[in-house]
């Protein structure tokens, strides 16, 4: 193992592990402290514009600076995030302070970590080394929500903050210990050709698969509403997700990495169990649990093959750019409708699978529709330091 995969698969643990602790919390806790589920949705919703409107000038600070500065501006607004935390409260400023600062820390913690990603793994070995990056992020996240959700029930969440901080601070040591040469492309960032580039059908697959974002957000919030208002209840089901994800991350890496494609099977297995997890209580909600945890994998391994499968194709920032774009914009058009029509959340997740059942009627294409094309990426350039 070379340097540079240490020191990403270390960077990549300990940030996941931080971050875990609270991420999967935030609507949670929101709702917890007295918004309603519709500012709660509103939270989510500024979130996601804001997502949109800075993806663009975070891509130029990556292309033109760094995208280790652009790591340190992503985890240095998750700490001020967590810090805001600590003093929630049930102003309209404050829903709009926190929704700005999760969403500086998403897109430039994304940006970077998904630019670096395609830099380590191996053209010739894309299942294999993907499988075993998220291994590692599986291993980050299989107790971090727990332990999260133990801290905030039993003890303080100026406890998480203070974990978060030290753990994150160690993090950026190991992402600027990358050491590597890229290739250079000097072609101006170009989103409108990139888009021309790319089949329409992958990125209608892109957008939606990135909609189990919303997901995500939402079943805690169901937790509390429908199963046991506990932060508890929220970690032991993400306990045995990430339990099950970590069995099964490694074993069906190595079955994709043949000549199928198992995303549309993936997409029925992942709605199916959805259901059931959504309409099932006691020890058969842990059982579907388990269950999710291999498919919500499945089909994360299975889309990220011809993803990265796509990305090879072309230049790193131009393909990034558009992905950003893609799943924001995609993201943004769904929670605008859930939060004008104030559905009760189950009715929200019940919308959502329907709308990713759609994925089933589009194929990812991972040739490039115009080989031809100014932002495919043909040839080695000038070397530059990461």
């Amino acid at each position: 193992m070379n340097n540079n995969v240490k020191n990403f698969k270390i960077y990549i643990f300990l940030s996941t592990f931080a971050r875990n602790l609270i991420e999967i919390f935030i609507g949670t806790i929101l709702f917890k402290k007295g918004f309603s589920v519709h500012q709660v949705i509103l939270f989510y919703l500024l979130s996601n514009i804001f997502s949109l409107i800075i993806c663009v000038p975070c891509i130029h600070i990556s292309k033109k600076y760094s995208n280790k500065l652009l790591s340190l501006f992503g985890i240095v607004s998750f700490l001020i995030l967590q810090i805001a935390l600590n003093y929630v409260n049930t102003s309209q400023i404050f829903l709009y302070i926190i929704a700005i600062l999760f969403a500086i820390y998403r897109r430039c913690y994304w940006i970077s970590r998904r630019y670096y990603t395609l830099k380590i793994i191996d053209d010739k070995n894309i299942s294999n080394d993907y499988a075993l990056l998220a291994i590692i992020n599986q291993i980050g996240v299989i107790t971090s929500s727990y332990f999260g959700s133990l801290i905030l029930e039993f003890l303080n969440i100026n406890i998480i903050t203070i974990i978060s901080i030290v753990l994150l601070i160690i993090s950026i040591y190991f992402i600027y210990k990358l050491r590597f040469d890229h290739e250079k492309n000097t072609s101006k960032i170009q989103l409108i050709e990139t888009y021309k580039s790319i089949p329409v059908s992958s990125v209608i697959e892109i957008g939606i698969y990135e909609l189990q974002n919303i997901f995500k957000f939402l079943f805690p919030i169901y937790l509390i509403i429908y199963v046991k208002d506990t932060y508890t209840t929220i970690g032991v089901v993400n306990l045995i997700i990430n339990i099950a994800t970590i069995i099964f991350t490694y074993l069906y890496g190595r079955l994709i990495n043949k000549d199928k494609n198992y995303l549309k099977a993936s997409i029925i297995f992942f709605v199916v169990i959805k259901l059931f997890q959504i309409n099932t209580y006691g020890i058969l909600l842990m059982i579907v649990s388990f269950m999710d945890g291999f498919s919500t994998k499945m089909y994360e391994q299975s889309f990220n093959k011809e993803y990265l499968i796509l990305s090879k194709r072309f230049e790193y920032y131009n393909y990034n750019l558009m992905y950003e774009v893609t799943q924001n914009l995609f993201r943004t058009i769904v929670v605008l409708f859930f939060y004008i029509t104030s559905f009760d959340i189950k009715v929200m997740i019940y919308i959502l699978l329907i709308v990713m059942c759609s994925s089933l009627l589009f194929d990812f294409k991972t040739v490039p529709s115009n080989l031809n094309s100014k932002v495919i990426w043909k040839q080695k350039n000038t070397k530059f330091k990461a």
